[in-house]
């Protein structure tokens, strides 16, 4: 016998219970909200493509910066390329990068909650302006945070 399709939201509900008991937390949320100023994926430096292993939010120098989930600081510091940076291990392995910042509110070693601010963004390391450098990384490979995360921040 084939079974009809379930309806959108329930499916959507479905995923969400399965998301949260293998990750064995609340959903992850965006550190920042703002525009993409740049996306994850290919892009062009003159003729030549690079890899861009995360997204670009234009905020303004100073916005405060949240965990999107709860997890251990693996490191805070300087980055050649970075800047200052912060990246997060979470429970199961992932992890989360959060670069350019201005100030650091974490230590190497620390743990920190979902939704927690962690930095304020800024401009430092290799950039045109200031905003949040955001990765996500799953199995020691870059995702695109929104479809990780899901949306636009």
């Amino acid at each position: 016998m084939v079974r009809p399709p379930l309806p959108a939201a329930l499916t959507v509900l479905i995923g969400l219970v399965l998301l949260v008991g293998s990750v064995g937390c609340a959903l992850p949320r965006w550190p920042v909200e703002g525009p993409v100023s740049s996306p994850f994926g290919i892009r062009w430096s003159g003729w030549t493509p690079a890899v861009h292993r995360g997204i670009d939010i234009a905020v303004p120098t100073g916005t405060p910066i949240r965990a999107m989930r709860g997890g251990r600081v693996r490191f805070a510091g300087e980055m050649r390329g970075y800047g200052k940076v912060i990246w997060l291990e979470h429970r199961g392995g992932s992890l989360s990068a959060y670069a350019h910042l201005s100030e650091l509110r974490v230590r190497t070693g620390e743990q920190v909650s979902g939704g927690q601010v962690i930095a304020l963004s800024g401009a430092t390391g290799r950039v045109t302006g200031p905003h949040l450098h955001f990765e996500v990384w799953v199995q020691g490979r870059p995702v695109d945070p929104a479809l990780y995360l899901g949306g636009r921040p």
